[in-house]
């Protein structure tokens, strides 16, 4: 009878830590890239242009949001992810951006064979949380890639961008990722428009 009373005790115990070390746990946080919609002067061009999704690493190309305290290794933040991979997120963005700016006939990410006159190409190359000495950083740099389907002609550029933050923490790593991505948008278009202008 005192084994059965001290195993039910045991057992008890056992579960209710288990329970409550769970409940105390904070709830996982998802982040997606979201910028403000923002007009950008341009002109009309009667064009088709594709965005294909950005090629990118596999260690930046996860859900999980990276962070580097030095040039040679890499972490994740434990408890925040990004809704989807960040070449999907980055694609929907450039597509629903220069869709907004009705300066294109037609901007499809769809991979149904469609005839396209343009089609943008990405690799990116860097987007992440930078601790360097007292001080972080949001760090993003994409290379972009304009091909003209008919005469192959290819354009292309790169966009770097460093921001301080005010605060160490995903939340602000990812809302800084958000004005940088507008940035990003902003100039990508004034590159392609340059670029249809010549």
């Amino acid at each position: 009878m005192i084994r059965f009373i001290f195993s039910l005790v045991f057992i008890i115990v056992f579960f209710n830590g288990c329970i409550s070390l769970t409940k105390e746990l904070p709830p996982l946080s998802t982040y997606s890239i979201d910028v403000e919609d923002k007009k950008v002067e341009g002109k009309y061009f009667d064009i088709s242009i594709k965005v294909n999704e950005p090629k990118a690493l596999n260690s930046l190309n996860s859900k999980e949001i990276v962070y580097s305290k030095d040039k040679t290794s890499q972490e994740v933040y434990a408890l925040s992810r990004w809704s989807d991979k960040p070449s999907k997120l980055i694609q929907q963005n450039i597509a629903n951006f220069l869709t907004s700016q009705n300066t294109y006939k037609l901007i499809s990410t769809s991979n149904i064979k469609i005839d396209s006159d343009y089609v943008l190409n990405g690799e990116i190359q860097t987007l992440k949380h930078q601790f360097i000495e007292d001080s972080s950083y949001a760090l993003f740099s994409i290379r972009v890639y304009l091909i003209n389907t008919n005469t192959q002609e290819v354009y292309f550029k790169n966009f770097s961008y460093k921001k301080q933050l005010n605060q160490n923490n995903a939340k602000t790593f990812v809302q800084e990722v958000d004005n940088i991505t507008l940035n990003f948008l902003i100039d990508l278009q004034k590159f392609i428009q340059n670029k249809l202008s010549k």
